[in-house]
């Protein structure tokens, strides 16, 4: 069996719950569209040069230039110096763009915690200062927005080298070019049994958390890796869009409400295409209460 990367199920492996993101937001953003229609696209075909995103997580260096994209939904402070007790220059929005100008590896501690983190030396439109380094606050590179008010989802982010197709009951994100590319795809149902059964056939469960969290809502994260001897193939996905399935395949189920449930999953076969779905996750945005109980909050990330 093919192994996943260590930091995946050592992540999964934590007997607490694992959050991704905040759960409210610092500014304003553009209303979902009308039914189907997504706010915010690339677009089919972008023109000029396509960026990848730089400095991956995958990476084990921390990243000292480039840009980082802010994922939590309440926003970020960013402090004088790199400390949670130093003074607030300003705060980033979900979805701003900073650039990086260096990395201390012994800044004072992150939220919830008594030992140092390292933080990131950022520069905004406006104010210079220091992020704490949390992979759930934000994430390298510089990153599309979008919104699909059918599938409930108000806002997430995803590379500016990938793209999209939105169909009904479904989203399938892309990069645009390469050949046996992970796919990323959004699923809605009126329950978690409409959307079919858990997991692919021909795949093995390698591990589970039942106590995963996006946005203020509760669902199950599950890994899985193909049966030995595995190819990967074009297949048809259960909503009907044709996928390549690759090594590995990651899948978070929850329920928004009593008639509403959401299935994100990807396809994928390294440690940089599921931090793309980390990132994904961290940085959903639902119209439930759970989720909008901070919105208008002054009271950004980390507090």
């Amino acid at each position: 069996m093919r192994s996943l990367p260590s930091r995946v199920i050592a992540a999964l492996a934590a007997t607490t719950a694992v959050t991704l993101g905040g759960c409210s937001l610092a500014a304003s953003t553009a209303s979902p569209s009308a039914t189907g229609v997504a706010t915010q696209p690339p677009g089919n075909g972008v023109s000029g040069t396509l960026t990848p995103t730089p400095g991956a997580s995958g990476s084990s260096a921390p990243q000292t230039s480039g840009e980082r994209t802010v994922l939590v939904q309440d926003g970020l402070r960013i402090h004088s110096s790199p400390s949670l007790s130093a003074s607030v220059g300003g705060t980033a929005a979900w979805g701003v763009t900073l650039t990086v100008l260096g990395y201390d590896p012994t800044g004072g501690p992150w939220p919830d915690s008594s030992t140092p983190g390292g933080w990131y030396h950022v520069e905004g439109a406006t104010v210079t200062g220091w992020i704490v380094a949390d992979p759930t606050y934000t994430a390298p590179g510089v990153f599309s927005s979008i919104a699909f008010q059918d599938k409930q989802i108000d806002d997430a982010l995803f590379p500016i080298d990938w793209t999209y197709a939105d169909d009904p009951g479904e989203v399938v994100f892309e990069p645009q070019t390469g050949s046996d590319v992970p796919t990323l795809v959004v699923r809605s149902a009126a329950t978690l049994s409409a959307l079919g059964t858990p997991g692919l056939t021909g795949y093995n469960e390698v591990s589970s958390n039942a106590e995963t969290v996006v946005c203020g809502y509760t669902g199950t994260l599950v890994l899985y890796t193909a049966v030995t001897g595995a190819t990967p193939e074009p297949t048809m996905d259960p909503g009907g869009a044709s996928v390549t399935r690759l090594a590995d395949f990651a899948q978070f189920r929850a329920t928004l409400s009593s008639s509403f449930a959401l299935d994100l999953e990807i396809n994928y076969a390294t440690a940089d295409d599921y931090t793309v779905f980390e990132n994904f996750l961290a940085s959903l945005r639902f119209p439930f209460p759970d989720c909008e109980a901070g919105t208008g909050s002054a009271s950004p990330s980390p507090s």
